[in-house]
């Protein structure tokens, strides 16, 4: 995406959730994690039987922690773990879409630009490409993930018209991000971001975070408030907070900046990345849902037309069908993703209007 189609978002595209009913000043925002407050899914209307039948299949599924916000308020909470609502660990690739906000975030403070060449901040050779290659190589390239370079960060193509699932591009986006703001990712994301959401629970760490599902779920409930933390805008860069959260390009619809998109007209996923399947990711999602998807089924799900931030920490989805590993969990569509859903849609009220934007039911 060009600066030119970047500055048209605000202009040209219908804000992202336009449609739903809740808005930032309608959601509660948690202080210390001990004053949380709860909603019951009685009060809801929640279909409970249905909601329990849920918890199964994360528990059967190798999950470890599991949260549900409606409006910031928590409507589930279950943890298999003896740590309880303490336990932490590795969210893999669901730090790329955290990755993609800070990136925002450097932006908005003028400390770079999405169509600078990557080069400025890396140098030379930070890639296997010749000088002139990388110099074609921008940042906003490497969130979109059509950076045109391989596995092996050799030039396979001209930057922007290859869509490719690249985690070895995308780590160098920390030392890019530390040479652009001038201090490391951990102090950066401190101060911009878990200081003021309150997430005591995380840290930075080798190209991801290590966190909690507390403050997953308060990250997720950010994005929710598109930018605002109770009132304080975190991110005032609307233009980029939009084109984060649609296409990036046309080579994969279904994916923003860093973040996973549903209810689009096709999708790629990491493990079929060469051609376009028809159809939205989760089939039995809204179609409004984003997502930060990591490999072993660490999920931040958002779906702003439902008002729920849902989050996954576990280890590896197991096909509770089959018994088999799902070898498609690190950061795509899945078995275990469109299951949970399909299951957690039957828990919603079935008067809800603000299903509208489910995509199957």
């Amino acid at each position: 995406m060009n600066t030119q189609a970047l500055g048209l978002l605000v202009v040209g595209l219908l804000s992202w959730n336009v449609s739903r009913s809740c808005t930032a000043q309608d959601l509660y925002f948690p202080n210390a994690d001990k004053d949380w407050e709860i909603t019951s899914p009685e009060s809801l209307g929640w279909d409970l039987k249905a909601l329990e039948s849920v918890f199964e299949y994360v528990e059967k599924s190798n999950g470890k922690s599991f949260l549900i916000l409606k409006d910031g308020k928590i409507v589930a909470e279950r943890y298999w773990t003896p740590d309880g609502a303490t336990h932490a660990q590795y969210i893999m690739s669901s730090g790329k879409s955290i990755t993609a906000f800070l990136t925002g975030i450097a932006r908005e403070q003028g400390k770079l630009k999405l169509e600078q060449p990557a080069s400025d901040f890396l140098g030379t050779g930070w890639s296997r490409a010749s000088n002139a290659q990388e110099k074609a190589i921008r940042i906003e390239y490497m969130l979109e993930m059509t950076s045109g370079l391989n596995g092996r960060m050799a030039y396979e193509g001209k930057p922007g018209s290859i869509w490719k699932y690249n985690t070895e591009v995308y780590q160098q986006l920390h030392p890019l991000l530390e040479k652009a703001v001038g201090s490391t990712m951990q102090e950066f994301t401190r101060k911009v971001l878990f200081e003021p959401l309150g997430m005591r629970n995380s840290r930075f760490r080798y190209h991801s975070f290590v966190m909690n599902a507390r403050d997953m779920g308060r990250f997720g409930l950010m994005i929710l408030a598109k930018g605002n933390w109770n009132g304080q805008p975190i991110m005032k860069d609307r233009a980029f907070f939009d084109a984060m959260l649609n296409s990036s390009q046309q080579l994969n619809q279904s994916y923003g900046y860093l973040w996973w998109l549903n209810g689009k007209e096709s999708f790629r996923t990491v493990g079929q990345q060469r051609q376009a399947l028809p159809g939205p990711l989760v089939p039995d999602a809204p179609k409004d849902m984003v997502c930060a998807n990591g490999k072993g089924g660490q999920r931040i799900y958002v779906v702003p037309s439902l008002g729920l931030v849902v989050v996954r920490l576990g280890d590896n989805p197991v096909d509770v069908l089959s018994a088999l590993r799902n070898l498609n969990s690190d950061g795509t569509q899945s078995k275990f993703d469109n299951q949970l859903w399909g299951k957690l849609m039957l828990a919603l009220p079935k008067s809800d209007e603000t299903k509208k934007g489910i995509t199957k039911r």
